[in-house]
Parts: structure tokens; sequence; C-alpha cells
């Protein structure tokens, strides 16, 4: 089967059979295998190949481009979707305070490290000259 299109990872690969399945195209993905900081498990793998029939490829790569033109064609300032949800509100700013002090606490190892290994090099040096 020929690949239509050739997506960044899995999530993309799915709204992108969404997109074929509306068009009354049938489309596989082949998961790409990525392992948990995201490097691909075979080699050469980059993304997640979306497959569809010979006699639907066409088709498909022109519905893919008609997606991609409509979805950039869209202000999304000008898009009402509502007001947000208190819960959703409050998860968010939780979100922005726990990357706050995540970062703090990646900042205290940072140096905490740095002065362990500074203090080992300055041993070293000192044992090394006498």
């Amino acid at each position: 089967m020929p690949t239509a299109y050739e997506a960044r990872n899995e999530f993309e690969a799915q709204c992108v059979r969404g997109v074929l399945e509306d068009a009354g195209i049938r489309s596989v993905t082949v998961p790409a295998g990525q392992a948990i900081f995201g490097f691909p498990l075979r080699a050469g793998a980059r993304g997640v190949p979306v497959r569809v029939l010979p006699d639907d490829l066409s088709r498909a790569r022109q519905v893919i481009a008609e997606a991609r033109w409509t979805g950039r064609s869209i202000d999304w300032d000008e898009v009402d979707v509502g007001e947000m949800p208190p819960e959703v509100a409050r998860m968010l700013a939780r979100s922005r305070s726990d990357r706050w002090i995540r970062r703090a606490f990646l900042a205290v190892a940072w140096i905490a490290l740095a002065t362990v290994v500074l203090g080992m090099a300055v041993s070293l040096y000192r044992a090394a000259r006498g």
C-alpha cells in the first residue's frame, strides 16, 4: 500500500485517518514503535506512515491538502469556543504553578550537582599537588 502521508506521531496519523475516513477513503497506519523519549526503535523510522489503497492515493493526497489549507485558513482568534469551565481554569493555573516549581527544583538540582563536581575537582587537585 502506498503512503499518502507521513505523520510526525501517532496522534497526527490518527487525525489524518479521520480526515480520510470522512472523505470515504479507507486507510491504515503502521506504528513507528517509539521509545519513551520519542526516539524511534526501528532504524530509519521518522514518523508514522498513513497508507491507502493504490486507487485512492491521488484522491487521498488531495483530501489531505484541502484539509491542511482549511485548517490554516481558520482565524482561531475569531472562533468563539465559549467560556472556559472553572475546573479547566483551575487545572491550567495549577499546571503553570507546577511548571515553575519543577523549574526551581531543576535549578537547585543543577546547582547542587555543579557544587559536588566542583568540590570533587578541587579535592582531586589538592590530592595531586600534595
